[in-house]
């Protein structure tokens, strides 16, 4: 049998976020998972896009994790995950443009990319609305928010 050791643990998050309608006012939420400890962060935002609210769950949640942890994230963006494996080093090599010009959601992509700096992390994209638990409820908590505007 294998001992886990402390550099062994992974945090999980579930992120989700989302506008109704898009753009429109929006909600987003993150659970953290280390060992027992749950947390749950949520927030809103007056006017937003579905992608704005994605990043923000996962930018929020990195902010609570220290850097030294390891992390495995779940995301049911595609944009999110595909960003950070993918397209983010190219937007850095490009000083924040796309190859079509203009780089949506500059401000919070140039945050991750600092958060994500010196960090273990695993990005996973898993299908939404296809019964994961805390997916699901990372849904649930962001429907909530942005339906009672923040309250």
């Amino acid at each position: 049998m294998r001992v886990l050791k402390s550099s062994d643990h992974k945090i999980e998050i579930y992120t989700d976020g989302g506008c109704d309608p898009n753009p429109g006012p929006g909600g987003w939420a993150a659970i953290i998972l280390d060992g027992k400890v749950k947390k749950i962060l949520k927030g809103y935002a007056a006017e937003s896009t579905n992608n704005r609210m994605e990043l923000t769950a996962a930018l929020e949640a990195l902010k609570q994790i220290d850097a030294s942890k390891p992390i495995k994230i779940y995301t049911d963006s595609q944009y999110l995950q595909k960003g950070v494996e993918q397209w983010l080093a190219n937007w850095k090599e490009r000083n924040w443009k796309r190859k079509g010009g203009v780089l949506a959601n500059i401000d919070l992509w140039k945050e991750i990319s600092e958060e994500i700096t010196h960090r273990k992390i695993t990005w996973r994209w898993i299908k939404g609305h296809a019964g994961t638990p805390y997916n699901e409820q990372a849904d649930r908590i962001a429907q909530q928010v942005r339906a009672t505007k923040g309250k």
